[in-house]
């Protein structure tokens, strides 16, 4: 019988001791902290001298050797908000498949992006083959890739990738990526590879949290703000055009697929969706409130 994904309390715990060896009594007051909405990636950026919201070689070598993303992720991925993003990302995927006239499982998926691996387990547990990039090397790389083995999806279900290089294959029909576009230093460069990843026509299903610059999340980048509600146009310049979101989840996932050339129809389409242009104009609007704010206390 495969293991079931964790999404309380103590089996949390249970499986980040298993694969981290960190002694049960600091997992266990960690996940409580992370439960409770009290961020352990600033406290930990801090103390390893990393200045929040600015890649750099300190911000780097946090990604890498901080065990504070596998809390966070483990953790956030069991909220019922966030598995709803994949299980609408699962929906959109069988769609694809029947649209293109095969089984799911045939589909070449890979999770570009995914931490600890909770979405990659969660496709493998439907049927899915998945493959896994992430930071090479890193605490949550070693981490998923010992789930991976545990729950008997490693190498069939679930392949690893050793290097940023081995995504770009064009060769994938579906590729997604979660909260991680915020996180770069070059996000329009990075959605270009995104669509480099893909078959003519292949779907790529996004969220992300430009506009998440705030003291809880030290690792998305001040510099993206610019891009905070601009996504679907971001996409369009690399010749993706915007075919689905979630308006349960306000915009998380969205879905958007390949073209040769973005055609007329295409842009008239986003610029015509009101919900579109409206969230673009609101996240505008609160940034310039935020600092606004910022201003008055200073």
């Amino acid at each position: 019988m495969r293991r079931a994904m964790p999404r309380d309390f103590h089996s949390i715990v249970a499986e980040i001791v298993e694969f981290t060896g960190i002694d049960r009594d600091t997992v266990e007051r960690t996940v409580w902290q992370e439960a409770l909405g009290t961020s352990t990636l600033a406290p930990d950026a801090a103390a390893r001298g990393v200045t929040p919201h600015v890649f750099d070689d300190k911000m780097e070598a946090f990604y890498r050797e901080s065990s504070a993303f596998i809390f966070e992720g483990v953790v956030y991925w069991a909220r019922p908000h966030r598995q709803r993003w994949i299980a609408q990302a699962l929906d959109r995927i069988r769609l694809h498949a029947r649209r293109k006239g095969v089984e799911p499982p045939a589909l070449k998926i890979l999770m570009f992006g995914d931490g600890t691996g909770s979405d990659s387990l969660f496709l493998a547990e439907n049927g899915l083959r998945v493959d896994y990039f992430d930071f090479p090397g890193s605490k949550s790389f070693e981490f998923a890739a010992k789930r991976f083995e545990a729950y008997g999806v490693a190498g069939d279900q679930v392949r690893t990738l050793p290097s940023y290089e081995s995504c770009l294959t064009g060769a994938y029909d579906v590729v997604l990526s979660f909260e991680v576009l915020e996180h770069l230093p070059d996000p329009m460069a990075a959605i270009r590879d995104i669509a480099s990843t893909l078959k003519p026509d292949g779907i790529a299903l996004i969220t992300e949290a430009f506009d998440g610059v705030t003291d809880d999340y030290p690792t998305h980048l001040k510099s993206n703000l610019r891009f905070a509600g601009k996504t679907p146009f971001m996409f369009a310049r690399a010749n993706m055009a915007l075919t689905w979101y979630s308006r349960e989840t306000t915009f998380k996932p969205m879905e958007f697929v390949k073209r040769s050339r973005i055609s007329l129809g295409d842009r008239l389409r986003l610029m015509r969706d009101v919900r579109v242009v409206t969230r673009s104009a609101v996240v505008r609007n609160i940034l310039r409130a935020r600092r606004a704010a910022r201003a008055f206390r200073a």
